[in-house]
């Protein structure tokens, strides 16, 4: 089967909930084992936690901007195997437009994001390349590709990860090692597209902004973790072993 992960470590960010969870038990359903890396064990969606999913690997709790915490991520993944697939997912949401957004905050978003993958392809890439394959895999954003409103810090640190891979997909593809990224647009598990039809933002709160999001989704429905989930595993088979440097939107056609 071109999607058996069985010969496969993978590291996966931001894995004890959402989008990182549902790659997770999927990577593991295809024989993968998964070291996963989050700053919580107990997940923020209640739902389950990340060893009631993965059959072969663990948790590691620690922040993605931490090198140390980076550093005993790869070490206890190297206790199984070491990785030959990457998944840079954890991130933080979004603070607004840039008049919101104070330095701090902005660097928080960029440590999170963007130096979180530095952290993690800096220390898998060397054993891919000596293996000649890898799979890595940046979570990007439908923001990154066109204007999500006040998502100044978030978008452009997404935008940054479309860069990094394919920059690193030019530096590493010679030597078997693919990148790519996945774009995910609206992922609420459990909502449908309707229940945001006719209601305005200020009904709905700080989800106020998906009354526009879920506008620009071309299919009926709004995304699942499982949705994105499946794309990353895809393309950390072989059934996309001639792809590289590509971003793929998982967005119902918003950024069409």
């Amino acid at each position: 089967m071109r999607t058996d992960l069985s010969d496969h470590t993978a590291v996966v960010t931001g894995a004890a909930a959402g989008i990182g969870r549902a790659t997770a038990s999927l990577f593991s359903d295809h024989g993968a084992t998964v070291v996963g890396l989050d700053i919580d064990a107990e997940p923020h969606d209640s739902g389950p936690r990340f060893g009631d999913v993965v059959e072969r690997g663990e948790l590691v709790v620690g922040d993605v901007s931490d090198p140390e915490r980076v550093d005993e991520l790869f070490a206890v993944a190297r206790e199984y195997a070491e990785p030959s697939i990457a998944v840079n997912n954890a991130g933080i949401g979004s603070r607004g437009s840039i008049s919101d957004v104070g330095l701090d905050a902005w660097r928080e978003m960029y440590r999170v994001h963007v130096e979180g993958a530095y952290q993690v392809c800096r220390r898998a890439l060397p054993a891919m390349v000596e293996r000649g394959d890898g799979r890595i895999v940046n979570v990007s954003s439908v923001g990154a590709l066109v204007p999500y409103e006040e998502s100044v810090d978030y978008a452009s640190a997404k935008g940054a990860l479309v860069s990094l891979t394919r920059q690193l997909a030019g530096d590493y593809s010679a030597d078997g090692v693919r990148v790519n990224a996945v774009a995910p647009g609206i992922i609420r598990p459990g909502k449908t597209k309707s229940e945001f039809a006719g209601k305005t933002a200020a009904e709905l709160g700080d989800q106020g902004r998906l009354v526009s999001a879920t506008d620009r989704t071309l299919l009926p429905y709004i995304g699942d973790p499982a949705d994105v989930a499946a794309a990353i595993t895809f393309l950390s088979s072989d059934a996309a072993r001639f792809i590289t440097a590509q971003v793929l939107p998982v967005d119902g056609g918003w950024s069409v």
